[in-house]
């Protein structure tokens, strides 16, 4: 099976591709000023109560999510990446796994390919803080870890979205993404 990254998992139609893309423009645009925005770049007529019930349907979707996160200044985020030992797998990464998930320290957990399968982007009040959950985190789930690895961010150079990754998408097809 051939997997292409250009295959998305929802299909939009053309309506809700133009407020995705003027959303990540503009995060805080009120319906009433997106709603003249479609009509004047899309040509799509909707009343403001009528684009808010769409937002409203597309955010419990999960087609887009609205999360506030304090910058770097506030609080010390950290990246952390780790190996399995395959041989405490099956038995132990249910249980470590839920423990990510429900951790209010995790602000971002997602799998990749290669050896490091498990990421994390985490945030903590201090470097004390960061220590203790690491002990914690070894020591009660370390028999599923082969190698972790664990880096301080410093500075955030760039978090955000650009809209323009959607103009091609927008425009190659009316009825789905």
């Amino acid at each position: 099976m051939d997997f292409d990254l250009r295959t998305p998992i929802v299909k939009l139609d053309k309506t809700r591709k133009a407020i995705l893309r003027e959303k990540i423009a503009d995060p805080d645009i009120t319906t009433r000023k997106l709603s003249e925005v479609l009509k004047e770049k899309y040509n799509i007529s909707l009343s403001h109560a009528r684009v808010a019930e769409i937002i409203k349907e597309m955010k419990e979707q999960e087609i887009f999510r609205e999360t506030v996160i304090p910058n770097e200044n506030y609080f010390i985020f950290a990246f952390m990446e780790m190996s399995f030992n395959n041989e405490n797998f099956a038995e132990h990464w249910r249980r470590t796994y839920e423990y990510l998930v429900s951790s209010p320290n995790v602000v971002l957990f997602f799998t990749t390919d290669g050896i490091m399968r498990w990421k994390t982007l985490m945030v903590f009040r201090s470097f004390q803080e960061v220590s203790r959950w690491v002990h914690h985190f070894l020591k009660e789930y370390g028999v599923l870890i082969q190698d972790l690895d664990l880096q301080i961010i410093y500075r955030i150079l760039k978090f955000r979205f650009d809209e323009s990754l959607l103009d091609d998408v927008i425009s190659e097809s009316p009825d789905t993404m």
